[in-house]
């Protein structure tokens, strides 16, 4: 049962990294051209979408030979494999972190919602979804998510000068 489920998550997970290079390589096309740069700037969204696509089909390759993308073959240490347990896999993290940044993005993309808001809640739900729900790490969680989101916001503003309404 838990294979079936691990095996559903992965190819959930490489569908949605397809899906994502497609929606970033059609989004790419629409940029207009840039008349003083020749590669103009699309070049660089339409190349990581390629990319995506790339390892998004390398995975899904290593599927259908039946490997798993969720599980190291040894230890990244030499001489520590016998010292390393398996441990718990929750194959659905890697989909809701990823379905959480493109929620995020859309988020940021829509101009409803401010900057500061939505980092807070982005990385409150990151990091929610990353560990165990226990209620100390929770409210340490928040005070991260809030206080990184404020500093972010500060570093974009002051310091880079961009405009984040």
């Amino acid at each position: 049962m838990q294979d079936g489920i691990i095996r559903a998550a992965e190819i959930t997970y490489v569908a949605l990294i397809l899906a994502v290079a497609g929606v970033v390589w059609l989004e790419a096309g629409t940029l207009p051209p840039a008349p003083y740069d020749p590669l103009g700037p699309k070049a660089f969204p339409t190349w990581v979408s390629y990319a995506l696509a790339s390892l998004g089909f390398a995975m899904l390759v290593r599927l259908l030979f039946g490997h798993t993308i969720g599980r190291a073959r040894q230890a990244m240490v030499v001489g520590l494999d016998d010292l390393i347990s398996e441990g718990e896999r929750r194959p659905w993290t890697a989909v809701l972190t990823l379905i959480l940044a493109f929620a995020y993005a859309c988020a940021l993309s829509s101009r409803s919602i401010g900057f500061l808001p939505a980092t807070a809640v982005y990385l409150f739900l990151a990091g929610a979804a990353l560990g165990p729900l226990e209620r100390r790490r929770l409210v340490v969680l928040a005070v991260f998510a809030v206080a990184a989101a404020v500093l972010l916001d500060l570093l974009f503003r002051r310091l880079f000068k961009l405009d984040l309404t």
